[in-house]
């Protein structure tokens, strides 16, 4: 596993405030839009946030235990999920959005002042807070190309060669036997005896569960999945 050479906490905020400015524009047809997410709008998708603004929270507070419990003892993750969405279902738009700003807002400077070197309580127990908020800026990442947030000609490079860079470390760190080699402008990946090529976007969309599924051998789309 390699050193992810960049500044977590920027990376997260900027997600943050892109998600924000578009969410801030959409008309009520615009929150009614289905996500990339089965089931799932933009509110959806927005209620989602705040259950994840909910998580950072327990993690610095260190009562991920009670935050994981809501919806009832040993409860799945995608059961939670659905929990914490279901819960805001007649909360209107602007509420919620006002809500998920506090949220933001109270939480993403205590990560920051933190500081990378500090852990976090999580649901796999006490981790690095800065590998930690990495996740936590893929996951805004992910869902923003969801619910179809615009991204600039300026910002697409970087933003594909940071998540690349920390989907690659990620694969690394979960032992997942996947090889990743460069090849030409894409990657060769590889597990046992399946193969495929893939762009620097594909790869990405690979890692965060979002590639077709028939654009891969079953085995080796389901070990490339680290970041959903």
């Amino acid at each position: 596993m390699t050193a992810v050479t960049d500044n977590p906490f920027d990376r997260l905020d900027a997600e943050t405030r892109r998600v924000d400015a578009f969410l801030s524009g959409l008309s009520p047809d615009e929150w009614r839009v289905e996500s990339r997410c089965p089931g799932w709008d933009r509110k959806a998708m927005l209620a989602h946030l705040s259950g994840i603004e909910d998580y950072i929270r327990a993690g610095l507070d260190g009562t991920v235990d009670a935050y994981a419990n809501q919806a009832g003892q040993g409860v799945g993750y995608e059961q939670l999920n659905e929990f914490l969405i279901r819960r805001h279902a007649e909360t209107p738009t602007d509420e919620l959005l006002r809500r998920w700003r506090e949220q933001v807002a109270e939480s993403h400077p205590r990560l920051r002042e933190r500081g990378v070197d500090a852990v976090i309580d999580t649901q796999a127990g006490e981790y690095p807070l800065g590998r930690q908020t990495w996740f936590f800026a893929c996951e805004y990442a992910i869902h923003a190309d969801d619910i179809a947030v615009p991204v600039t000609e300026a910002e697409r490079d970087d933003r594909l060669a940071w998540r690349l860079e920390f989907a690659r470390d990620a694969l690394a760190e979960y032992g997942k036997g996947v090889t990743v080699e460069p090849s030409g402008d894409g990657y060769e990946v590889s597990f046992g005896d399946e193969k495929a090529r893939l762009s620097t976007a594909d790869l990405v969309e690979a890692t965060s569960g979002r590639l077709d599924e028939d654009r891969l051998p079953e085995r080796l789309r389901r070990r490339l999945v680290v970041l959903a």
